[in-house]
This record gives C-alpha cells, sequence and structure tokens, in this order.
C-alpha cells in the first residue's frame, strides 16, 4: 500500500511538470495565435525563396487548421491533467488516457511536420533539417513527463 502511494505521489509531481510546462505552452501559443493566424510577409521576405515557401506554407488553410487543432487539443489535455491532479490529491490513480493522447498528439505533429513544412536552405543551413532535428529533441524531452507519468501510474496498480 506504500509502495502504490509513492507511486501515485510521484505521478502527481510529473502530472504538476506537465501542467506547468502546458500553461506555459498555452501562454505562448494564445500570444503567437494572431502572428500564427495571419503571418506577417515581410518577416520572411528576408529569407529569401526559402522565406517564401515558409509563408505560403505557414499562410495555407491546412496550417492554420492544424494550429486550431493543435491549441484546442493543449486545452483539453490540460483540463485532463487538473481532472488528474484532483483524482491523485485523493490518492486515486486517474486515467492513462490523456497521457497516450499526448504522446499520440506528439508522433502525429512530428509526422505532419516532416510531410507538410518546406524544406529549402538558407545561408547554405538545410532548414527543413535543422527544424526537423530540433523538433525531434524538444518532443523527447516534454514527453519525459509524460512517459513518467504513464510509468508511475502503471507501478502504482496494484498487483493481483
Amino acid at each position: 500500500m506504500e509502495n502504490i502511494e509513492k507511486h501515485l505521489r510521484k505521478a502527481k509531481t510529473w502530472n504538476m511538470v506537465l501542467l506547468v510546462l502546458g500553461l506555459i505552452s498555452l501562454i505562448i501559443t494564445l500570444f503567437g495565435l494572431p502572428e500564427t493566424l495571419n503571418p506577417t510577409k515581410k518577416t520572411y521576405d528576408a529569407l529569401g525563396s526559402y522565406g517564401a515557401q515558409m509563408y505560403e506554407y505557414l499562410n495555407s488553410p491546412m496550417a492554420k487548421a492544424i494550429a486550431i487543432i493543435g491549441l484546442l487539443i493543449s486545452i483539453g489535455l490540460l483540463v485532463c491533467y487538473f481532472m488528474a491532479n484532483k483524482k491523485l490529491k485523493e490518492g486515486k490513480a486517474p486515467s492513462k488516457i490523456p497521457y497516450y493522447a499526448k504522446l499520440a498528439w506528439t508522433v502525429i505533429s512530428l509526422i505532419i511536420g516532416f510531410i507538410a513544412v518546406p524544406s529549402g536552405e538558407y545561408m547554405g543551413v538545410d532548414m527543413s533539417r535543422f527544424t526537423q532535428i530540433s523538433s525531434i529533441v524538444s518532443s523527447i524531452i516534454i514527453s519525459i513527463p509524460v512517459i513518467l507519468v504513464i510509468v508511475h501510474l502503471f507501478k502504482a496498480e496494484p498487483e493481483e
């Protein structure tokens, strides 16, 4: 029983990390939403032909839809994390579904980025490769708390 409580406390700690990261991400996304929905062409003009491709992509209905869907998913996940935090405070294990959903959305976002984001060079640097590598690294780092919550929730399940 004590072992279960220990894992629930750890799950609660990592869930709080997810809440904080999620809130920070939501605030940044909300501040950037006007630029996301209506990108400033001048910003991308300095990047030459790659900038023109990026502007066209970012100004496309698909990119805007993906941004809005991502925002809605982020809000939904935050609500789930708050509900999970409440359950964890009560000493109960929450559903693992929101955490799996977060991992799934992370993978889907990466795939969309690899497929949809234009490739090109700026000042001899392959910008698409740079973007892909930084996306993978940041996704792995941000997925660590999600994975730790799932692990501790599994460990908190009573053995039968």
